[in-house]
């Protein structure tokens, strides 16, 4: 009995060595996260208040002091053909038709159901110019036999963070600075006619009015004739996701 007494206390004492070995080392890596911590937070407070200071939106460039009226905005040209178009925002009365394009074109990120959808575009309309769908109209009142609808084409146009969908992979993400543009339909009748580029280059005119220098937009890579559509109005692929076959393209304006 008096011979196993000193190995107890030996192990004793080592335990109590060890735990104490512990509990330094503890401390140590406590202390250590707590520095990291704090480093991180005086960071961020930093890069937060850099941001707060230029643009509450992410440090985002800044927008101009004036921005342009929903009801005034509005640009126009007019065809080959003679046929003269408004592009101009969205409105309450576009809301059907609106719905209508964007229903039968099946492009993904927006509500399915014909109700939800058109509480979705509402939305948009108090939007402007943050965010907004510009819409594509037939001047003249007699409708052309091609297009059934005076309201031809739609395309959306996001200024900031705050109206565009985060829906998008992290390889295909962009820069806040930039407008982003989505969403383009054409009435199938109407097409073959440049519609498209013109609503394009509509949609970006808004982007550059609110100090916008880059214009970003995904396209899937089945859509050939879209894509080349793009690129010959001025737009490079960016980066590409090979699961979802998405392309980023961007155009400096």
């Amino acid at each position: 009995m008096s011979a196993t007494l000193p190995t107890r206390r030996l192990l004793v004492v080592v335990c109590h060595h060890r735990d104490r070995q512990t509990s330094r080392e503890g401390a140590k890596c406590v202390h250590y996260y707590r520095q990291c911590k704090n480093r991180r937070r005086t960071k961020g407070e930093a890069r937060a208040g850099t941001a707060s200071q230029s643009n509450p939106f992410t440090g985002a460039l800044p927008y101009p002091t004036t921005v342009p009226s929903r009801k005034e905005w509005k640009k126009t040209f007019t065809t080959n053909d003679g046929v003269k178009y408004t592009c101009r925002a969205c409105d309450v009365d576009d809301i059907p038709a609106v719905a209508s394009l964007l229903m039968r074109s099946k492009l993904a990120g927006f509500p399915t159901e014909e109700r939800e959808l058109k509480k979705y575009i509402e939305k948009s309309i108090d939007a402007f110019p943050r965010g907004a769908y510009i819409v594509l109209v037939r001047d003249d009142e007699e409708k052309s036999k091609k297009c059934s609808s005076s309201c031809v084409g739609v395309v959306g146009v996001s200024n900031t963070p705050e109206t565009r969908r985060d829906d998008f992979d992290r390889a295909l993400q962009f820069t806040d600075d930039g407008g982003y543009i989505s969403d383009l339909v054409i009435e199938t009748r109407c097409r073959g006619r440049g519609l498209g580029e013109k609503l394009m280059l509509c949609g970006e005119s808004l982007c550059k009015e609110m100090g916008r220098e880059e214009v970003y937009l995904h396209v899937s890579t089945r859509k050939v004739g879209v894509i080349r559509l793009y690129e010959n109005i001025g737009y490079e692929e960016r980066s590409s996701n090979f699961l979802r076959r998405d392309l980023l393209m961007r155009k400096k304006i």
